[in-house]
């Protein structure tokens, strides 16, 4: 077999020739005559993807010379060659443009941004998903290894990692490689083979010339290198098989020690998987790479930190190898910050990857209780990713958190240069001027606004927004004016204006102390919508200062069934001790201005339930009950007392030691004794670890009896009058003696006379 290399082509085809643009009219191919016959050659570079066919040269043989070539390429264009040479190129930039719309749906629903870096037969592949919705960016990382075997080409992942990932990051690299490949490899746990690879490219790249598929037994891949940011290969049907690299043999190692878990893996039986990884440890004792995929699966189960640390502490250490974020963040789940700190910023300076790098150095300024610390590492994350968005957003944040206004807007006019288009213009401003807001800066956030309204003018967020930040700097008529505009104009474009009905109730009632017209606009908020609980705190407040106390007894009665109904707690919605904070507020109006200590316990009951360690809801309860349980003595209080506290009788003329009416959601019916029997858990372990907390006592005792679970309340009672002061004591007893009553009557009604006579005696007593 002859073969015919250009007299310009050089001895070393690594050494990228001179890029002539790939053609767009398909293959253009050419004679290549020589003193040992005839061939054909490309004569343009051809792409196939993101692959660039620099060289592609067929021999055709049994021809002599002298030979008839007057009729070109045409003449010999139906003999079948032989293929003997080939280059190729991949570029990573344009595996990154190539690669990108064929992962959506790998880390999140839009298309993610690939980054990659290459080098000697191997490769560094990073895909991050930026999704706005999401805490943090999710970041993909690992290595492919390249091998060849005589025309076979291995690509083996090594050391997957990543940061906040759905699935083990093994089978997220072993998806994202199979998608790119598609059917061009076979595919064996983390290792995928593309066979005959010269033979693939020459059969796509001269029948669309019009050639026969050529010949290729006996090529063999004879180069894998890197120059700048270009992979090469080359192959040949003479020439050296080229010898295998330390990192080509290591990640084969690993990939025969894993195939097996890693299959289960790709398969979502994680449980298997992890056997099957301490199985092969077992094989290879302290194996690095196995011992961090155990970790990782326990990090995934949740709750096994412990187990995961102590399994990486047993693995031998490779400095060479890029660990993510695994150690960290186990290390901050065992509480461990500052441990935790130091493993992120040493991953942050040695991960090659810009965006992991980014995420672990922005994760240590999380961590960090020091704002100078938390800073520089903000900044380091910025300088590793600088187009990740997200980095640059926390650190506007944390910029004007310490008040720096001027490098925080400077964070902001970056992010407006990287934006494409005026939709991510506008939306740049908007966030910009919302964040601004957020911080009380309402001058300068009128400026940001007024940006972001120059993209799109009838933008209803943004309009809002702008309406919010004249009104918090003192121009609150035109700021009012311009929310309203914007109520209007989301109930014609069907968007959700509850937030903006709130924030006009605001401007209205605080800044232009109109309160009727504030009322009437969170009334307009429906029960379904997130903002409904601050509407009615802020309805009851408004009623309340306005003197119309049934009105705010009303609206403070929503707040409560609203807060404990199935519809709490909303998405977005606020949280328990801002909820607790107003529960306790309403409390209070009905203690100081209704002197209705029932409807108190109520909201307060409520209140701790949303957030049962707010201190002040607990105190109050504790008060209000004893206030309800004490009995009624006329000399005890004065007319004129001012007390909140001043007792007063309920309707019925009963007294009781607590009126626990939670909320619909704890109504007795359907599924009500499954709740009381997890609550009774909850408040016994509650109970434990704070003996003295009367507000768990008493709903411990209302669950019990509901639950009939009498001896069980019996024991409660009994232990707590033990320790119980007076006036404590004074509201147990008759409690106690319900109860007793109860179980005198059962053990009667069943025929068990002793044990009722044993019950009696204890009523004696």
């Amino acid at each position: 077999m002859a073969t015919f290399p250009p007299a310009e082509r050089e001895k070393a085809p690594w050494k990228a020739p001179v890029r002539r643009g790939p053609t767009e009219a398909g293959p253009q191919v050419r004679l290549s005559i020589g003193k040992d016959g005839v061939g054909f050659e490309l004569s343009l570079p051809e792409r196939i993807g993101c692959l660039v066919v620099v060289e592609l040269l067929a021999a055709i043989p049994n021809l002599r010379f002298p030979l008839d070539v007057s009729g070109g390429v045409a003449r010999f264009r139906h003999k079948r060659a032989d293929l003997t040479d080939l280059v190729l190129e991949l570029a990573a930039r344009d595996l990154e443009r190539w690669a990108a719309p064929r992962l959506a749906g790998l880390l999140g629903k839009r298309p993610p941004t690939v980054w990659a870096s290459v080098r000697r037969a191997a490769a560094t592949l990073a895909v991050v998903d930026e999704d706005p919705h999401l805490p943090a960016p999710r970041v993909l990382a690992f290595d492919v290894v390249a091998e060849a075997e005589h025309d076979d080409v291995h690509l083996t992942i090594a050391a997957p990692r990543g940061a906040g990932l759905p699935a083990p990051a093994s089978s997220l690299a072993m998806r994202c490689v199979r998608g790119l490949l598609g059917g061009l490899a076979t595919q064996r746990g983390t290792r995928f083979t593309v066979t005959g690879a010269s033979r693939r490219i020459a059969r796509r790249v001269l029948p669309e010339a019009g050639f026969r598929a050529p010949a290729s037994d006996g090529m063999r891949v004879t180069v894998l290198a890197a120059q700048g940011d270009t992979w090469l290969l080359s192959a040949a049907s003479e020439g050296n098989v080229i010898d295998a690299t330390p990192e080509g043999s290591r990640a084969r190692e690993t990939w025969l020690l894993t195939e097996q878990a890693d299959e289960a893996r790709l398969r979502g039986d994680l449980e298997r998987a992890r056997d099957l990884d301490v199985e092969a440890l077992g094989r290879a004792p302290r194996h690095r790479e196995i011992s961090r995929r155990i970790a990782e699966l326990d990090q995934l189960a949740g709750g096994r930190a412990e187990a995961a640390l102590a399994t990486l502490a047993e693995a031998e250490r490779d400095p060479t190898a890029p660990e993510g974020l695994l150690v960290g963040e186990l290390l901050a789940e065992v509480g461990d910050r500052d441990a935790a700190i130091a493993a992120l910023v040493r991953s942050g300076e040695t991960e090659p990857t810009g965006a992991l790098s980014a995420r672990a150095f922005e994760r240590a300024s999380e961590l960090t209780a020091n704002p100078t610390d938390a800073l520089a590492w903000l900044d380091m994350a910025v300088a590793r990713a600088p187009s990740l968005a997200h980095m640059r957003w926390t650190r506007i944040q944390r910029r004007l958190e310490i008040g720096r206004v001027e490098d925080a807007l400077a964070d902001a006019e970056h992010l407006d240069a990287q934006a494409h288009g005026p939709a991510a213009r506008h939306a740049v401003w908007r966030r910009a001027g919302e964040l601004w807001q957020a911080r009380g800066l309402g001058k300068e956030a009128t400026a940001l606004f007024e940006r972001a309204l120059r993209f799109e003018p009838d933008d209803v967020a943004a309009l809002a927004g702008l309406g919010a930040a004249l009104v918090s700097s003192d121009r609150a008529p035109r700021g009012a004016a311009l929310i309203a505009t914007a109520i209007g104009l989301a109930e014609v474009q069907g968007k959700p204006a509850s937030a903006m009905r709130v924030e006009l109730a605001k401007a209205l009632a605080d800044k232009l102390g109109d309160r009727p017209a504030a009322i009437a606009r969170v009334q307009e908020v429906p029960r379904e919508a997130r903002e409904a609980l601050v509407a009615r705190a802020l309805e009851g407040r408004w009623r309340a200062e306005m003197g119309d106390l049934a009105g705010a007894s009303l609206a403070f009665a929503r707040l409560r069934d609203l807060a404990g109904s199935q519809l709490m707690p909303h998405k977005g919605g606020p949280d328990g001790d801002l909820l607790g904070a107003w529960l306790v507020e309403a409390a209070r109006f009905e203690l100081d201005r209704r002197e209705d200590p029932l409807a108190a316990q109520r909201l307060l009951a409520c209140a701790l339930k949303l957030a049962p360690r707010f201190a002040e809801a607990q105190e109050l309860y504790r008060q209000v009950g004893a206030l309800i349980a004490r009995p009624p003595e006329p000399a005890d209080v004065e007319a004129d007392d001012p007390s909140p506290f001043r007792r007063t009788e309920p309707p019925s003329g009963e007294r009781r030691a607590f009126d626990l009416d939670l909320a619909p959601s704890e109504a007795a019916g359907e599924g009500g004794d499954a709740e009381d029997n997890v609550r009774v858990e909850e408040l016994t372990r509650l109970l434990q670890l704070d003996p003295n907390q009367d507000a768990i006592v008493d709903e411990l005792a209302l669950r019990l009896t509901r639950l009939g679970r009498t001896h069980e309340l019996l024991a409660l009672l009994s232990a707590r009058l033990e320790e119980a002061p007076p006036e404590r004591r004074a509201a147990l007893i008759p409690q106690q003696r319900a109860v007793l009553e109860r179980l005198e009557a059962d053990a009667r009604a069943a025929g068990r006379d002793l044990e009722a006579s044993f019950f009696r005696d204890a009523l004696k007593m």
